[in-house]
């Protein structure tokens, strides 16, 4: 299988986890966000040393910090939004806001934040009723591995479709461009040249760096 075919495949698989999940009520929705940064705050001892020992960037005790409080504020921020079906309406201009998700989203985390980027874009893809799909910096793909894992497990243990949230164990700037042209819209973290990347793919896309 080429890459191109392994990249659709996934995509496919998030497809139709994204496509059950569009149905979830806003409870349910909640539930799977919680759950996600839940899981993250429990496991941030670990996945710090983790993350410090494969990069050599960083401190193990900050990024301890970093995972634990970003899962919290994000869960915090996103807490009794509503996300699902009509979110406003304004009668005076004669317009009602409907949320609608925008299905697979890529992601393209940095190095430097290998779990705090993976679980904050998941969280806020879930809010929306999407499904995520992760190219990790080969440099952190272990890090990466062992965020998503726990996501999958968590999402498992209420009852919603693992694979809303994937990863790919083997990432490679190719696989990564692929990602960016074939999910719907990316989120690309890191220097000029990705986020120039992920503007240039073809697709919506939110560069960070």
């Amino acid at each position: 299988m080429g890459d191109r075919e392994y990249v659709l495949s996934l995509i496919e698989k998030a497809r139709v986890a994204q496509k059950e999940f569009e149905n979830y009520s806003q409870e349910d929705v909640d539930k799977a966000v919680r759950a996600v940064g839940k899981v993250i705050f429990d496991n941030a001892d670990p996945l710090a040393k983790l993350a410090v020992e494969e990069t050599g960037m960083g401190k193990y005790e900050d990024k301890i910090v970093k995972n634990a409080a970003k899962s919290k504020i994000t869960w915090l921020r996103l807490k009794g939004v509503k996300s699902r079906g009509i979110i406003a309406r304004h009668d005076d201009i004669g317009i009602i806001e409907v949320a609608k998700p925008i299905g697979v989203i890529g992601c393209i985390p940095p190095t430097t934040n290998p779990t705090m980027t993976p679980m904050h874009n998941a969280m806020c893809a879930l809010k929306g009723g999407n499904a995520l799909l992760i190219s990790p910096h080969p440099r952190a793909k272990k890090t990466g591995v062992e965020t998503v894992r726990l996501m999958r497990q968590a999402l498992e243990a209420i009852g919603a479709p693992a694979d809303l949230i994937q990863i790919i164990p083997e990432p490679s700037m190719e696989i990564s461009g692929l990602v960016m042209e074939l999910c719907d819209t990316t989120i690309a973290t890191g220097g000029p040249g990705m986020v120039k990347a992920a503007y240039s793919s073809g697709k919506p896309s939110y560069g960070v760096g």
